[in-house]
């Protein structure tokens, strides 16, 4: 049984630079089974990207998916609308969840593409789609068993434990704690789960003093949770708006204090549960790296010293990003005046790119590069 996170950020999607390595989607998570057998858990804007990937996979082949809704604020469902399989005759989903004051699942479903709140409704949509009630009794699909229980959360909301070939995934998303029956339902679905993926919007400083009420919880109860129920590893989800990669990475921290095998999920995370994944805390440097190939580039660059000399040195630019790149120098630049970089695309010189750039210099500093240590002047740009 196999993982991927397609959304995990909560409350509204996010596009801003400082939220990259996470990801700004709102929650969808898809689970294969070894047979091809497709799951999908709620269908925020990252169900749109999983979309896109089914066609590419599928071809002309048909699609069939049961789709699991935690409940139906905008962030669970506003990808359905952009999700392309959607519009395919050929294609057959089932759609589950609860009964609410707005009326039946599909009544839910098909209101939110209704005048006025999008441009054509749902019957343009060619696909079969069926839809069913969830209760406290189990839906077995396909040899998965599927078990939902409601969570503390306005309007409602269902946790789910999912159990196939001796694995279990726990996903609770938009729980609040303090309420005895939802507390005790988390534990339920949680026990003993290989995968426990749990909203972890807040910090326990935000929640206190701010968001009590709003149906959310923190890292912290749910590295609780985690303890109390022998999970194999906690994943934090539901990442709030506001929280950036480094805020985001600083409460991964304080989380594997408690709980070590902690992980914040991000879109485009996989978790094999057959190859026992989980059982293994993935760095941030594997997430920053993972399916890409090291690459260096050398560079020429020409600056001034502090006592006005100038130098000429040939260096490589080991860490390239969208914010810009970093190398190391042995000579130390005067940090009030700019460099000249040429980036080349060979070590024969061909230049690539040449700029003017602004830095920032981090003196004395040690870098491990493979087996070796290179010591020099860092420079960031």
């Amino acid at each position: 049984m196999k993982v991927r996170f397609w959304g995990v950020r909560g409350s509204t999607p996010t596009s801003a630079l400082e939220n990259l390595r996470y990801g700004g989607n709102t929650p969808c998570i898809e689970i294969r089974t070894p047979d091809d057998r497709l799951f999908v858990f709620d269908c925020g804007t990252g169900f749109r990207l999983l979309g896109k990937q089914l066609l590419n996979e599928y071809g002309h082949k048909s699609i069939q998916a049961h789709i699991f809704l935690s409940h139906y604020h905008w962030d669970h469902i506003q990808g359905i609308s952009f999700f392309e399989p959607l519009y395919n005759p050929e294609n057959n989903f089932h759609f589950y969840s609860f009964i609410s004051h707005a009326g039946s699942v599909q009544n839910v479903i098909e209101g939110q593409m209704s005048d006025p709140y999008f441009p054509v409704n749902m019957n343009i949509m060619k696909a079969r789609r069926n839809f069913r009630e969830m209760d406290a009794n189990p839906v077995e699909l396909d040899g998965m068993k599927v078990t939902a229980l409601p969570l503390n959360h306005p309007q409602g909301c269902l946790g789910f434990r999912i159990e196939y070939d001796g694995h279990v995934v726990t996903y609770a998303t938009d729980n609040e704690p303090g309420s005895p029956e939802h507390d005790r339902n988390v534990r339920l679905l949680a026990q003993g789960a290989d995968l426990f993926i749990y909203d972890s919007q807040y910090t326990p400083l935000e929640y206190s003093n701010f968001k009590r009420g709003w149906g959310h919880s923190t890292w912290r109860e749910g590295v609780n949770i985690a303890k109390e129920t022998g999970v194999k590893q906690f994943i934090l989800f539901h990442h709030d708006p506001d929280h950036n990669d480094v805020f985001v990475d600083s409460i991964l921290g304080e989380a594997r204090k408690i709980f070590p095998n902690s992980m914040a999920s991000w879109e485009g995370l996989e978790i094999d549960l057959a190859a026992g994944q989980q059982n293994k805390s993935q760095e941030m440097i594997e997430r920053r790296l993972g399916r890409r190939q090291q690459l260096e580039i050398p560079v020429r660059v020409v600056g001034t010293r502090p006592d006005g000399t100038v130098f000429e040195e040939v260096t490589c630019l080991e860490n390239l990003s969208v914010r810009g790149g970093f190398f190391i120098l042995e000579n130390d630049p005067d940090t009030n005046e700019p460099l000249q970089v040429e980036l080349h695309t060979s070590r024969d010189g061909t230049t690539l790119h040449k700029s003017m750039v602004s830095t920032r210099v981090t003196r004395n500093l040690a870098v491990e590069v493979g087996k070796k240590t290179k010591r020099g002047i860092g420079v960031s740009f």
